[in-house]
């Protein structure tokens, strides 16, 4: 039974909130094909007509559920590294607990995230929020990657690509811990993201290096 009236005089914030929450709960138990809006109408205990009248369909709906999981994940980043000793190599290794936290390795959040990716090159609106949250993750680790290169006076460090690659790591180990949370643990995750920096400041660095500086060295062999 759904209850349309009790719905529409809630807050217009609280009323996506709720919709989201119901859209989340429906991806984690049908995927992205089979979270249907009736689905979720139910689930939320609206009429479809309400969901229409705030959003375009199905994708925008996911859409807004995926930008409110990645910014809740981004504030817990930020505040971490806001809360770090201010130098470039502690505000890593805040940015790196925080990713192990139990709240990010919540087997919950791990179904979100799979229905999520599972969407991406689906929906057009999914592809644009997918965009948007990965970019601002990059550019959070660029910026702090880039003031290590700076502290150690790195020539022609690419922030932007090894930002690239430390995401690629963390994802992967993040997608692994939820697949098989015995595989390792969250200090071992943490070990393997601080082995990975001290690569660099070992002269890793000079394999990050500016798009011209990259296709010379392929270009001389």
């Amino acid at each position: 039974m759904t209850h349309p009236t009790r719905f529409a005089r809630l807050e217009p914030e609280l009323r996506k909130s709720h919709l989201v929450e119901a859209t989340l709960k429906c991806l984690k138990q049908h995927g992205f094909q089979g979270a249907s809006i009736r689905k979720i109408c139910a689930e939320a205990g609206v009429s479809v007509g309400l969901i229409n009248h705030h959003y375009g369909g199905k994708d925008e709906l996911v859409a807004e559920a995926y930008l409110t999981v990645t910014g809740r994940v981004m504030g817990l980043l930020q505040e971490a590294v806001s809360q770090a000793e201010p130098t470039p190599r502690a505000r890593l290794s805040a940015f790196f607990q925080a990713s192990f936290c139990r709240e990010l390795l919540d087997p919950q959040l791990l179904e979100a995230w799979l229905a999520f990716w599972g969407a991406v090159k689906t929906a057009e609106a999914i592809n644009q929020a997918h965009e948007h949250s990965y970019g601002e993750y990059r550019r959070m680790l660029a910026a702090v990657l880039a003031q290590l290169a700076a502290e150690h006076q790195w020539p022609g460090f690419d922030a932007e690509l090894a930002a690239i690659g430390l995401s690629a790591l963390l994802d992967g180990l993040w997608l692994e811990s939820g697949l098989n949370p015995s595989t390792f643990t969250p200090a071992q995750g943490v070990l393997l993201c601080e082995a990975w920096v001290d690569g660099l400041e070992a002269g890793g660095y000079r394999r990050f290096l500016s798009g011209e500086d990259v296709d010379q060295v392929f270009s001389n062999g």
